[in-house]
């Protein structure tokens, strides 16, 4: 496996940047509407942290299958516990969450090591293919996806790493879908208008 510097992956990768930002924030859009759900059915707070992370990989996974499936520079390889792309024959990606340092939280199979090993030739890739992992992470009060990261790591030691920009722009055009900021102008109005005041010279 070639070990990329970070410059060449993210060369490689920026032509994607919109659209991989885009799979991770509408798979947490989908766990939220999920959680929404659970609210108003009267059903119970999920007991475990593991259960919004893996829930959110699904989204992410399914998401980013039907959107680079597409695309003929971008193999898909399905497996039974996770599925890798690979983005021009030059960068294997997965998805995963990020902790506090920026890692993506593995359980530590020999799959996994083997992924996490630069050095390490995964069966059925491009032998000449680097390694990396987009991890995302949520704002503290898990309502938003606050950052999505490309990193590169040698076992539990970070290499590099950088952030994939809001502003992420995309060779072909594409790009994030822009997002309302706020309610609609109808939705939430107030309950008392404030009457503007009259010019001074009509209150005499």
């Amino acid at each position: 496996m070639s070990r990329m510097t970070q410059d060449e992956v993210k060369v490689a990768l920026s032509p994607y940047h919109g659209r991989i930002k885009q799979v991770v924030i509408e798979g947490f859009d989908e766990w939220l509407r999920v959680a929404a759900f659970r609210v108003t059915s009267g059903y119970s707070s999920v007991l475990y942290s593991r259960t919004v992370a893996n829930y959110v990989f699904d989204a992410i996974a399914r998401n980013a299958q039907v959107v680079f499936g597409r695309e003929k520079t971008i193999r898909v390889r399905q497996e039974p516990q996770t599925i890798k792309f690979i983005f021009g024959g030059k960068v294997i990606v997965r998805f995963k969450k990020g902790d506090e340092d920026n890692l993506g939280k593995n359980i530590l199979t020999q799959a996994v090591l083997d992924y996490l090993d630069p050095q390490q030739t995964l069966p059925g890739f491009p032998p000449e293919a680097a390694k990396v992992e987009i991890v995302w992470k949520a704002n503290d009060i898990g309502t938003a996806i606050e950052e999505v990261i490309v990193v590169a790591r040698d076992g539990n030691t970070l290499l590099w790493s950088y952030r994939i920009d809001d502003d992420a722009d995309e060779a072909d055009g594409s790009g994030v879908l822009p997002f309302p900021a706020g309610p609609a102008p109808d939705e939430f109005s107030p309950l008392v208008v404030v009457k503007p005041r009259k010019p001074e010279r009509e209150s005499k």
